[in-house]
């Protein structure tokens, strides 16, 4: 390893605000060399984000830095006029965000995006500029990139917008690449299918990687060396591997305490300020639980397609009451669509939902009052579903009025009952979501969630967004108040290791179509459908797991839905849809090879 591309010494950065100046960042100290992968992790607020932004340049002006030093290939950043930085980011130092559909221009094709990378540092005509940015979306793994050129940022999947980010941040051979939380919203293939592409250019073009995230499994697959940050301070660093494996310090601990490791019955998750998992409170009798409980939902026949592009295909789902039933599967294979036809926020094409043996109209306005306080949904970004005008209070009490029907006195009294079950203070009623955390908001959609009473609890990626310590406070929130309350669970995740603590039973979706579904331990331990042997192996921490996964698959398939990706695909595969079959008691898998 040649000398440090980056090197960064005793930085510290504060931030103005009402209170005076906030410090974010206390006397971190780093270095990167030439194509050696950094990862940082810690919680939101740690300061991750911060450091990254004072070294691309990016601080508010609102920000006061200080540091030894803040050099990129041995220069002083801090000394570069406005232009020298315009000429530096893109070209030798470029930056991946977290949320990719915001980092692209809605109104411009992918190729005049990439193009225009391009064409503003080198000195090359349009028709070579599209060339490369061809040949640039090969590099990172896109399959018919020539058709990809001219769609624009709404035509792709989250996974394929993020591909092309990366396109553009590599498009000018840059020294070094940072990546801030560049997977958090993406499943476990993509997101197999990004350290890939990291690999690639570290060992092609020795380009220098600073990595950003709270998925310690990322950091650990990807990275040389860690960093581990609380409190805007370097608490432990070192090889990836060393310090994930021997951990020195209490607050690296009580993170890899807080990955969900097994299931719900062996045990809490260790959360903020403790290191160790604890045995659950009551260790519910899985044995023949759907078969003694009622149905609590029962999807018959769903379809549905958006136009003229189908999304489900004859859906046939039964949840018990008091279970949680995990359903994973890749960007765009229904998921989502499911959960909110279940809700009835979208009608299926075909197909009907019925609650405790209740069929119950398509949507939710038509559905009986009952009938919508039984059903109750959280979703991934409570950002976006918490109103940023009103109080916690105010959010809190429209549920409690219009579906548990108290009046405005008593929905007061409820108000602080409610946020001690999710384990906010009574104060967080006069406040608006943007003075909470990311997991503090998260908690008070989950409030609000259960403000009716619900039976059924629909969680779609509800904690993606954030960090393992949060995370394992909501996980553990939720088992609480499902085992108080017997409420039914339908979990979406594409974190596996979060369906494995948390589900029950888990069904396995692709391109629309229930491949797999069982047990949990069924369908962890298999054997599996090919396409959940392939998920299963892209969310294994073993690097040598990493597999391909990005095929151009045709629109509509006559026979098995995964055969174009299959490795055992045999010609009947490519005729006929596979029955399915039961290979176990629950156990059921759409494939001719098993």
């Amino acid at each position: 390893m040649s000398s440090s591309v980056l090197n960064v010494e005793k930085l510290s950065i504060a931030y103005d605000g009402k209170r005076g100046w906030q410090s974010a960042v206390d006397g971190v100290s780093l270095s990167i060399g030439q194509g050696e992968a950094l990862g940082l992790v810690g919680e939101s607020g740690s300061g991750k984000s911060s450091v990254a932004l004072a070294i691309l340049r990016y601080l508010p002006g609102n920000a006061r830095i200080a540091a030894s030093a803040l050099e990129f290939e041995g220069h002083e950043l801090r000394g570069l006029s406005s232009e020298e930085l315009r000429r530096l980011r893109g070209d030798r130092i470029a930056a991946v965000y977290q949320h990719p559909g915001a980092a692209l221009n809605p109104a411009m094709t992918i190729g005049r995006q990439i193009g225009e990378t391009i064409m503003r540092h080198r000195p090359v005509r349009h028709e070579e500029a599209r060339w490369r940015s061809a040949e640039l979306l090969k590099r990172v793994r896109v399959a018919n990139p020539e058709r990809v050129l001219d769609l624009y940022p709404h035509e792709l999947s989250g996974g394929m917008q993020q591909r092309a980010n990366i396109a553009i941040a590599i498009a000018l051979d840059p020294a070094l690449l940072v990546l801030d939380e560049p997977t958090t919203a993406l499943d476990a293939s993509v997101q197999s299918e990004v350290i890939a592409i990291l690999d690639d250019l570290r060992r092609d073009h020795k380009t220098s990687i600073l990595l950003i995230s709270h998925d310690i499994n990322l950091i650990r697959r990807s990275c040389d060396r860690v960093a581990v940050m609380q409190s805007g301070v370097v608490v432990e660093s070192g090889a990836a591997k060393e310090v994930f494996e021997n951990p020195a310090h209490a607050y690296t601990k009580a993170l890899i305490a807080s990955i969900p490791a097994r299931t719900k019955y062996h045990g809490r998750l260790a959360e903020t300020g403790t290191t160790e998992s604890t045995e659950p409170e009551t260790a519910p009798n899985r044995t023949g639980r759907q078969a003694e409980r009622q149905t609590a939902i029962a999807c018959k026949g769903i379809s549905h397609s958006f136009g003229d592009q189908p999304v489900l295909h004859d859906i046939d789902l039964e949840i018990a009451q008091g279970e949680t039933f995990g359903l994973i599967g890749e960007s765009g294979s229904g998921k989502s669509t499911l959960a909110r036809i279940v809700t009835g926020l979208q009608t299926p094409s075909q197909g009907s939902v019925a609650l405790f043996g209740r069929t119950v109209a398509p949507r939710a306005e038509k559905r009986a009052a009952g009938d919508r306080r039984e059903v109750q949904m959280v979703f991934q970004s409570p950002d976006r579903t918490l109103n940023p005008r009103h109080q916690i209070g105010r959010i809190l009490s429209r549920p409690l009025r219009r579906l548990a029907g108290l009046d405005r006195r008593a929905a007061r009294e409820r108000i602080g009952e409610l946020l001690r079950s999710v384990r906010l203070a009574g104060t967080t009623a006069e406040q608006k979501p943007r003075s909470l955390s990311g997991g503090q908001r998260q908690r008070a959609a989950i409030a609000r969630a259960f403000a009716g009473a619900p039976k059924v609890v629909v969680l779609d990626e509800p904690t993606s967004a954030l960090d393992v310590s949060v995370q394992a406070t909501v996980l553990n929130l939720l088992n609480d108040l499902q085992r108080d309350k017997d409420t039914t669970y339908l979990f979406i995740s594409h974190d596996l290791k979060v369906v494995r603590y948390m589900a029950d039973r888990i069904g396995v979706l692709y391109r629309g179509r229930l491949v797999e579904t069982g047990s949990s331990e069924q369908v962890l331990r298999g054997p599996n459908h090919p396409y959940t042997s392939l998920l299963l192996a892209t969310s294994s921490e073993d690097q040598a797991s990493v597999v391909s996964t990005q095929v151009e698959a045709a629109s509509e398939p006559k026979g098995c839905c995964f055969a174009d990706r299959c490795p055992l695909v045999e010609e009947a595969c490519r005729t006929a849809e596979p029955p399915i079959k039961e290979l176990g008691p629950g156990h059921a898998i759409a494939c001719y090879k098993l």
